[in-house]
Formats: structure tokens, sequence, C-alpha cells
């Protein structure tokens, strides 16, 4: 009798603590997805709805009048907008904070023994702002070297596997909400394990190297290129549909071979990319659709592209 009690206390427990699990875990999926979602806003829209929060702020703060005191909640828009949006955009807020703070305090018709004092006032909520933006760009310059270090490949200096894999989550979130085009290409190194065993390990770290500095020197600055491990590679092009994509994927395996045959490496390179007018169910089946595609080329004979478009066009 006693142990069945014990047994069907720890059971409830453990219930309990599975209920409590879950209710975190939603939180941080709702916070992860709000911080997607304000860093993958367009830089307008997301400065309008800043300027916006510091509007909605001061207007509650005029209605609810004097006696109640709402000054800290005017560095909301400041630390959302400097976080977010860079310093500029930060200073600017701050500035315009400062502006409707002090608005609200001449519309409540408050009464100053100078004309001078409101703008003292203004001037050091300004500098209590511009203090707040200081301090969280340090923070936030820390956090993105931290960020980097754990998100770089060490022998090449690309981003890695796990950055990839989020930049793409970034991408997906903003073509659900934009839709735009986006292509994915993952290219393999066909024959390198040749040239490790052959030449040597220090070989083939020259190699990948080689590799790693040829994507990035022939792609935009909106494109994004990573080491996903070993010998394979990943270039994700941004607005980019079928048409304007294809010719630029060429291009990468020209410029890839040229540099393998400079150097006498026999490696040669399989690539599939897949062109998305729009996301699929999750990032994981348009990551899964385009190493399909470049499985499929490693199989036919190696050394060629496969590209298509998602969904494809009715003839």
């Amino acid at each position: 009798m006693g142990s069945s009690i014990k047994r069907d206390t720890g059971l409830l427990a453990l219930k309990n603590m599975k209920k409590k699990l879950s209710k975190q875990m939603q939180v941080i999926n709702l916070l992860k997805s709000l911080n997607n979602y304000l860093d993958t806003m367009r830089k307008s829209y997301f400065f309008f709805l800043i300027l916006g929060l510091s509007i909605g702020l001061g207007v509650f703060d005029y209605l609810i009048g004097a006696e109640l005191s709402f000054s800290v909640l005017y560095t909301m828009p400041v630390m959302l907008a400097v976080w977010y949006g860079g310093k500029s955009v930060g200073i600017t807020v701050a500035v315009f904070s400062a502006g409707i703070w002090l608005g609200v305090d001449l519309a409540a018709g408050h009464d100053f023994s100078s004309f001078l004092i409101p703008i003292l006032n203004t001037l050091v909520r300004l500098a209590f702002f511009l203090v707040i933006l200081w301090l969280l760009l340090i923070i936030r310059e820390k956090l993105k070297l931290e960020e980097s270090l754990a998100d770089t490949d060490p022998l090449t200096g690309l981003a890695n596997r796990r950055f990839f894999q989020e930049q793409l989550e970034r991408e997906y979130v903003r073509v659900h909400r934009y839709p735009e085009a986006l292509t994915i290409a993952y290219l393999d190194l066909d024959n390198f394990k040749y040239v490790n065993d052959s030449m040597g390990h220090e070989t083939g770290d020259e190699l990948l190297i080689m590799v790693s500095q040829t994507l990035s020197s022939n792609i935009r600055s909106s494109d994004f290129s990573a080491r996903l491990g070993g010998d394979e590679f990943a270039v994700m092009l941004p607005r980019l549909e079928y048409e304007v994509a294809i010719p630029l994927i060429k291009k990468l395996q020209n410029e890839l071979l040229s540099v393998m045959q400079a150097n006498n490496w026999p490696v040669t390179f399989s690539i599939g990319a897949v062109s998305y007018s729009e996301v699929m169910e999750s990032s994981r089946d348009m990551i899964k659709k385009v190493d399909n595609l470049m499985y499929e080329v490693k199989k036919s004979g190696k050394n060629n592209i496969k590209h298509i478009v998602w969904p494809e066009r009715s003839s």
C-alpha cells in the first residue's frame, strides 16, 4: 500500500515537472521567434515601429498623469533600437524619446521655476539614454565575438554547420514573411580523400582553405558560405531566383576548378542547388532537398551541377 502511494506520488511529481518544462520551452520558443522576427524585419519597418512605440509610451505617460512614475519605460524603445538597429538607429531613437518626454512634460502643464529646467531635464535624460546605449553596444559586441568563435570553422574561417543552419532558419522566416527567391547550393569535393592520403593532410588543409577563399571572394556581401564539415561546403544566395543564380553557381565551379588545376590538385566539384520561390514546410526539408541533389550528382559521375526550381514550374 505504502509503495503504491509513493509510486503514484512520484508519477504525479514527474507529470507536473514535465508540464512545467513544457511551459518553459513554450516561453523560450516564443522569445526565440520574437527575436528572429525583429532580427529579420526590414530596417525601415523596424525604425517606424520603434518610433511608434516611443510615441505610444509618451501618450500613455500623459494620460496616467504625474502621480505614477513612468520614466523607466522610456528606455525600452532605446534598448530595442540599439540592439536590433545598431548605433545610428539607437542614437536617433534616444533623441526622439527624450523629445517625447519633454513634450509630455510641457503638455501636462508642469510648473518650472525657470524655462531652462525642462531643457536641462531633457539633456540629463538624453545623457542617461546614451549611457544605456553605449553599455548595450559593448555587451552586443562581446556577444557577437563569442558567437563568432562558436560559429566559425577554425580551419577555413567560414561559418560552420550549426551557424549555417541558424542563418537558413532566419532566411526561412524572412522568405515566409516576404515571399522572395532564395537559392541554396551544396558543394562536395570529389577525390579529396585521394589528396589527403597521397599528398598529406597539410596539403588537404591548404586545399580546403583555398576553396573557402575562392567561395568568399566570388559571392556578394549579402550571400553566405559555410563549411559543413569534412569536404562539404554550402552557399546561400538570398533574393536570387534561378535565372540569376545558375550563372553565378557555374562561375563558382569554374573558379574552383581553376584553383585546383593551378595547384595540380586532382579535385573536382559535385554541386546540387535549389532555387526556392517559396519555402517548404521546414528549413530542414529545404536542406534535405539540396543535399539529395548533390548526392545525385556524385552517383551520376561527379564534377557536375544539378540545379532545379522549387516548386516546379508548370509547363
